[in-house]
Order: C-alpha cells, then sequence, then structure tokens
C-alpha cells in the first residue's frame, strides 16, 4: 500500500531523504527542474534529474544517516513553501575536511514550484554556516 502524505515535500523528504530511495527522484523532479542554493547561496544551480542525483549521492556518502524533518509547509496554487530540520553524523569525505564523526543539526527553507505534479523550480536557504560550526570548521557558536 502506498504512503499518504501530507504534501509533495513531505513525500519528497520521505522517500528521497529519509529512505534514501534514489529512484523516487525520477518522479518528483521535471527534467529541467532548478534547484538553488544547494551549495550555499553563491553557489550555482543543480539542474535537472541526474545532476541532482550526484548531489543527493554525494551528500548521502558525507551523512549516511542523514533524517529531515518537516516542519512546516504553506502552500498556494503552484507554489509550495517549506521549513525544514535536518539531522545527521558526518562519517564520510567531500566537505573538503576528513570526516569528523559528529552530528549535525541545522535547518533550512525551501520554496517551489509545482507543475504537473511534480517540482519544476527550487530556491534553497539552507543554514550551512550552522552545520559547519557543529563540525568544528567554523566558529560561530551557533
Amino acid at each position: 500500500m502506498e504512503k499518504q502524505y501530507e504534501t509533495l515535500l513531505h513525500q519528497w523528504f520521505g522517500e528521497v531523504w529519509n529512505e534514501k530511495r534514489e529512484e523516487a527522484i525520477d518522479s518528483m523532479l521535471l527534467e529541467e527542474t532548478q534547484h538553488r542554493g544547494l551549495g550555499g547561496a553563491e553557489s550555482e544551480p543543480v539542474y535537472g534529474i541526474e545532476n541532482y542525483k550526484v548531489f543527493f549521492r554525494n551528500f548521502i556518502a558525507i551523512f549516511p544517516d542523514i533524517h529531515v524533518t518537516v516542519e512546516d509547509v504553506v502552500t498556494d496554487g503552484e507554489k509550495l513553501a517549506g521549513r525544514f530540520t535536518v539531522r545527521g553524523t558526518h562519517t564520510g569525505d567531500g566537505l573538503g575536511i576528513p570526516p569528523t564523526n559528529k552530528q549535525v543539526e541545522f535547518g533550512g527553507i525551501g520554496i517551489c514550484t509545482i507543475k504537473d505534479g511534480k517540482f519544476a523550480d527550487i530556491w534553497n536557504e539552507i543554514d550551512f554556516m550552522k552545520m559547519y560550526s557543529q563540525l568544528g570548521v567554523l566558529n560561530l557558536n551557533l
């Protein structure tokens, strides 16, 4: 029996990130989907399904136990905005520092445009500074 999700955002974080089902990405993204803010505010957008899968694999390798909790969702027609909390343990390479085995907890907000029942455009603001501070890379006392 298929799970029922409150919103597409709940399904996205539930299936893709919490269950680590890479194949679910295909059913929830349009091919031309753009993700902005995945590497911080100044990063280049990630275009398309295959490029997003590369980002997904890399992040899962860094935080294999990652879990995302959807805190709030607001919908307005084809727009959806959500606030989420990310938790995980830094046990993999890929952030430019060796694995620290430290646990992190940081938040984010995404604003999404939905087209034909799939994500078409996503703008993210993710608190990567808090994540890096918790890993000991930055001394920000966050």
